[in-house]
């Protein structure tokens, strides 16, 4: 989730947000009032008001941000492993997973923030930490039983340090203020948290920096429970390791990449940018207009290294084949003379409305020829009245070798199988029966942009079809 994503949540409730939040300070200032009238000995601050009301505004922020902002879209999900944000982030190595684990802990810094400024008893930890849990705790609950989200112990952790690292801060500058000098105890409380979070992802970085390949997003975060699953294997499996080639692509995790092609196409097709670039996830996204004002979207996914544009709607135009022909050529040139097509890429139409060129190529020859080749496809929607194509989607892709690499024996990824270290959307549960009938090698691209051998298990679960990939390469 990135700052304009956050922005664009928060705009359309801002507004009733404040006015909830005036009319509970309002009430609780009338019912003070009332207190003091009636007799009543204890005062409250200027402060203390102003905290109240900044708090009623955070939270009023955080149900936005965590619940109401999203449809009911999951169906009871729990996540009781502990840490498992931060391996999925290391598979993946995706830095909005990263952000994300930061993101929970500022959230829920106001709250510790904020807190001691209520009265004596909320300037000591335990109160914090008590109220921190029982906040994050009643967001949880209130996002599973309402179908809006996860219930995650990764987020009752972060939202609780984030709490007490806000907490840390605010002792920190209230011994400053009534002491008047800066105490190194409180000065170690307040940025303990941040510098550990940061040597860790520092080291992270180093690691990962360290290593030649990347990543791979196939692993999973956790293991699948095979004690009570029933697998039986219908296929003979080699013993044998063997020897394959290493290739990379530059399209993959390459934001630099995408900027050029973005480039390309406002240069091309006389485009021009609208407003900053868009995060959602992998993918990193364009707001572009066209001489009419006509805006179009450009969306580079960083994982796959596709990339497309296309506006947010229009309507598909059949075209006779002679048609789709003749055009063919000038967007044909215009690829051709920009690199993006493979002159032996072979030609199609569909849909009598696309132009279509694939480029094939056999797992052997990938895994045995030693040498540089295109795969994939490219498809485009030509527009009748100018040159600009209506929709295009560019998925090829040059990998150039690298180096040969050894390989596990397919016997050896299958001892993966059985022991359940393999991902899975939905997890197994107990009286599954897992059918495996054949086996392949394959590829992927890791997070570094290298083309990986994998080998893929294919069979049914529970008779649906069923397909795993286990990594090949010997580390």
């Amino acid at each position: 989730m990135d700052i304009k994503s956050i922005i664009d949540k928060l705009l359309p409730i801002l507004p009733i947000a404040s006015i909830v939040a005036v009319v509970i300070i309002g009430i609780t200032y009338l019912s003070y009032t009332l207190y003091r009238k009636r007799g009543g000995r204890k005062k409250a601050s200027f402060s203390q008001f102003s905290a109240l009301f900044l708090l009623f505004g955070w939270f009023a922020v955080v149900l936005v941000l965590t619940t109401f902002s999203r449809g009911a879209n999951f169906e009871g999900w729990v996540n009781f492993r502990l840490f498992s944000d931060y391996i999925n982030a290391w598979n993946q190595w995706s830095l909005s997973e990263l952000q994300l684990i930061v993101f929970n802990m500022l959230m829920f810094a106001p709250l510790g923030f904020l807190l001691p400024l209520l009265g004596k008893k909320t300037r000591r930890i335990v109160p914090i930490l008590l109220i921190s849990l029982t906040v994050t705790l009643s967001i949880e609950f209130f996002q599973m039983f309402s179908r809006r989200g996860i219930f995650e112990l990764n987020d009752i952790l972060h939202n609780t340090l984030g709490s007490v690292a806000g907490y840390f801060l605010m002792s920190a500058i209230q011994d400053v203020l009534v002491l008047r000098k800066i105490k190194v105890q409180s000065l170690f409380k307040a940025f303990c948290i941040p510098i550990v979070f940061t040597l860790l992802f520092t080291g992270a970085l180093i690691v990962y920096s360290a290593k030649e390949l990347g990543n791979l997003s196939i692993r999973p975060v956790f293991s699948q429970d095979m004690n009570q699953v029933e697998v039986v294997l219908n296929t003979e499996l080699k013993t044998d390791d063997d020897t394959v080639s290493l290739y990379y692509s530059d399209q993959i995790h390459n934001i630099k990449y995408g900027n050029d092609h973005a480039a390309l196409l406002q240069s091309s097709f006389n485009l021009s940018q609208k407003g900053s670039i868009r995060k959602d996830g992998y993918n990193r996204i364009w707001y572009l207009l066209d001489d009419s004002g006509n805006e179009l979207i450009y969306n580079y996914n960083l994982k796959d290294g596709t990339w497309g544009m296309y506006p947010e709607s229009y309507e598909t135009v059949s075209m006779a084949q002679e048609e789709l022909n003749s055009l063919r050529e000038f967007y044909e040139k215009w690829l051709l003379s920009n690199w993006l097509l493979p002159k032996e890429a072979i030609f199609s139409t569909q849909d009598n409305n696309t132009l279509r060129w694939d480029m094939k190529q056999s797992i052997k020859k990938i895994a045995f020829e030693d040498k540089d080749f295109f795969e994939g496809f490219i498809m485009l929607i030509p527009s009748e009245n100018n040159h600009r194509p209506m929709d295009v989607f560019y998925d090829m892709k040059e990998n150039i070798f690298v180096r040969e690499v050894n390989i596990i024996s397919p016997s050896q990824a299958y001892e993966e199988i059985l022991n359940g270290n393999f991902y899975m959307y939905n997890n197994l549960n107990d009286g599954d029966k897992l059918i495996i009938n054949d086996y392949e090698l394959d590829y992927t691209f890791d997070s570094k942009g290298y083309y990986q051998p994998v080998y893929k298990f294919i069979g049914l679960l529970n008779d649906q079809d069923w397909e795993a990939l286990i990594p090949a390469v010997i580390d």
